[in-house]
């Protein structure tokens, strides 16, 4: 488990190994990229909305990709690698618990890493309640509510100038999920609701990277429909998890190794 954490918390800084360039951004590519960074580091435990048992704890490790062709194209544009940043990578230590009355809590954790040009960290948490599971439907019928926080900065030579280039996100989520188990161990789910984040983008140094403001800050927000399809594998106490997921309109691939008891 401790080599799974290791490789997982080296991931980002791995994918991130080019050196990235962002300037003379317009305000409609500050939104975008300020989009795609959010949705990334969003809340996801990648589970079943099921609550089996009076009370559970799952303890494990999520990562995953999100397509991000706005902030590769921008990178490209500003002379850098842009191909380098097709996608980009989010993982975190993923604790999930359900109690009596069949309430749910989920708290996923990155914490700082720094390395090369770049740190990032990011924290979430999920609170929802399985109405199919207290009332025993034949289906798990939940809602949930998700907050994430999440830092991203890297620096760039920005005119000659270094400077640091951050991304301050705070994203939300509500959905309404349901899940079914079939033959003891698989577990289908789908979820639907809404998702909206509110994003500082700064520039710490003497220059800025925006073309329509001298300000080294813009504060942008977004929003839009969110969903996501998923399976949990269960074997033994081992759980295996995958889901594909879209917000705001950009997408997430994600995966988990856990352990529920």
């Amino acid at each position: 488990m401790k080599m799974i954490l290791g490789l997982l918390v080296l991931l980002p800084c791995l994918a991130f190994a080019a050196d990235p360039a962002l300037t003379n951004l317009s305000k409609s590519e500050v939104e975008d990229i300020a989009n795609e960074i959010a949705v990334n580091f969003s809340h996801s435990a990648v589970s079943a909305p099921e609550t089996e048992g009076l009370w559970g704890l799952e303890v494990g490790l999520v990562g995953g990709r999100t397509s991000t062709p706005k902030l590769s194209d921008k990178v490209e544009d500003s002379g850098g690698e842009g191909d380098d940043f097709k996608n980009i990578p989010h993982g975190g230590l993923l604790i999930r618990g359900h109690f009596p009355l069949d309430f749910f809590a989920e708290i996923s954790i990155l914490p700082t890493v720094k390395a090369s040009d770049f740190e990032v960290s990011s924290r979430s948490l999920a609170l929802g309640w399985n109405a199919g599971g207290f009332f025993t439907w034949p289906l798990d019928v939940a809602i949930a509510v998700e907050a994430s926080s999440a830092n991203f900065q890297f620096d760039q030579v920005v005119n000659s100038v270094d400077t640091t280039t951050k991304f301050d996100t705070k994203s939300r989520r509500i959905w309404v999920g349901a899940s079914k188990t079939f033959f003891t161990m698989l577990t289908p789910y789908i979820k639907a609701g809404v998702f909206n984040s509110d994003s500082d983008v700064k520039v710490d140094g003497t220059q800025t990277i925006f073309n329509y403001t001298g300000s080294q800050k813009q504060s942008v927000d977004s929003s839009g429909a969110y969903g996501a399809l998923g399976l949990n594998l269960d074997i033994l106490l081992m759980r295996l998890g995958v889901e594909a997921s879209r917000s705001a309109g950009v997408g997430r691939m994600s995966a988990k190794f856990s352990l529920a008891f």
